[in-house]
């Protein structure tokens, strides 16, 4: 089972360096990997729109401090690591008009959310801290980019980081790739057998 030491070992490994038991450890590889890991993590959940750290939920609405350009104030979610849309609902496909694109215009400020739709949803990239929640090709992403940020501290050795960073591209690009060919597959459209017929 995947968890935060077996993807902190997989970087240390990757650097050639003893392994770890639990981050309380008191060595220097647990030092070094507590100190990187969450800033690490949550760079890389922040830098896609992966879909499985996706999340869409209705948004509290606060008092309006900025009545004359928005509409509505609503509370950012405490653990909304980045904004995807602001929308009246979960929308499927197709495409807006002008004017419904101004609609769903917002801006962020602190840990608000101005807009002008009365009743708000938000679909952002959630900070989702459960390693048991990542798919594969992003375990292998994260070690790579921890093994990366462990390089200098870890080895002094600048090609060993240097090669570490060209490696973290390479995994990071494949995991995005296999993210972004996710096929969504519900009941929202008809299949073809049922158009045909229609």
């Amino acid at each position: 089972m995947v968890s935060v030491v077996s993807i902190c070992n997989l970087a240390l490994s990757n650097l050639g360096k003893d392994t770890i038991n639990a981050l309380s450890e008191a060595t220097a590889e647990a030092r070094a990997c507590n100190q990187f890991y969450e800033h690490t993590r949550d760079t890389l959940l922040q830098s896609h729109p992966w879909r499985f750290a996706g999340k869409t939920q209705a948004l509290a609405l606060l008092t309006n401090d900025k009545p004359g350009a928005w509409l509505y104030a609503y509370k950012r979610p405490s653990d909304c690591l980045k904004v995807r849309w602001v929308r009246p609902r979960y929308m499927v496909g197709g495409s807006q008009s002008p004017q419904q694109e101004w609609m769903n215009a917002h801006e962020i400020e602190g840990e608000t959310i101005y807009c002008n739709i009365e009743t708000a949803h938000l679909r952002y990239t959630a900070l989702l801290t459960d390693p048991t929640k990542y798919p594969p090709l992003f375990v292998e992403a994260l070690a790579w980019a921890l093994t990366v940020r462990l390089a200098m501290p870890m080895t002094r050795d600048v090609k060993m980081r240097n090669d570490a960073f060209k490696l973290a591209q390479l995994s990071r690009g494949e995991a995005e790739t296999a993210d972004a060919n996710e096929v969504r597959e519900t009941s929202d459209h008809d299949s073809e057998l049922v158009e045909v017929r229609g």
